[in-house]
């Protein structure tokens, strides 16, 4: 190899000598540059060779690299197609495709189970599937967090959220707080339009039922893979508890689901 680079660079030099000295014959010129291309060639060959080809050929499989592996198997595929390196390199290809393919199948399986476990109501009146989460039922006389969603037959899902409290006595909250690992976020709410309040057998009830804005839907999408998440209600009083087992479960559930029917399977 350092043997062609050399006499490659020294046809490069003679050129250029001969052309200060008057330049050649173009016989001499002509020569002279067929000679170069035939090392050019040999370079090529060199650099070609099916063993220098597939020499990356396991670290690309080790990466699941599809993508230059392919371009291996192209160039064996141009230089050497009867070569065994050509065929183990295809037979590599075909097999990570064929994984790539499984794991894609497998990821939409999972992604439409999201969807089917929910628990879907169906309103003929408004033309609207609710969905909600299969951990629980939120009731308006308990202590829960929980989202659900909506979707018309044609048109694009949204998320409510939904907070309640109940208890002995009044809270009177203006406020509405969810937390994880130390970070917060107020829900907006308009006390006269989502507020609701309902007392009945010694026991009062407040809630909140608001539209998921972008803002809360990032909030949630990060809180529900923290460690430690809360809600807190405050007004005159305050209400703060941490999320139960069910209560994740349920917005992970949820979410998952909004962003299969979002954005198709």
């Amino acid at each position: 190899m350092k043997k062609i680079l050399t006499i490659t660079l020294w046809i490069v030099a003679a050129i250029a000598i001969i052309g200060l000295l008057g330049g050649p014959s173009q016989a001499d010129y002509d020569a002279l540059v067929a000679e170069n291309e035939q090392l050019k060639a040999e370079i090529l060959r060199y650099e070609t060779t099916p063993d220098r080809l597939y020499k990356d050929v396991p670290m690309l499989i080790k990466n699941k690299n599809v993508d230059s592996l392919t371009v291996v198997c192209e160039t064996l595929l141009k230089y050497h197609p009867n070569s065994k390196e050509c065929a183990d390199a295809q037979s590599a290809l075909q097999k990570l495709i064929a994984e790539e393919e499984a794991l894609a199948q497998a990821e939409k399986a999972k992604r439409m189970k999201a969807v089917k476990k929910l628990i879907s109501k169906y309103d003929d009146v408004s033309g609207i599937t609710w969905y909600y989460n299969p951990h629980f039922t939120h009731y308006n006389n308990s202590n829960r967090l929980s989202i659900y969603m909506g979707k018309e037959k044609d048109g694009r899902p949204w998320l409510r959220l939904r907070m309640s409290y109940e208890g002995e006595n009044w809270i009177f909250f203006e406020k509405a707080y969810v937390s994880y690992d130390g970070n917060t976020f107020e829900i907006p709410f308009n006390e006269y339009n989502d507020k609701k309040t309902e007392i009945g057998s010694g026991r009062v009830w407040e809630w909140i039922d608001v539209y998921v804005t972008s803002d809360i839907l990032s909030f949630l999408k990060n809180m529900v893979e923290g460690n430690s998440l809360k809600m807190r209600l405050s007004g005159k009083y305050a209400e703060t508890r941490a999320l139960s087992y069910s209560e994740i479960e349920g917005l992970k559930d949820v979410l998952l689901a909004y962003e299969v029917l979002l954005n198709g399977e």
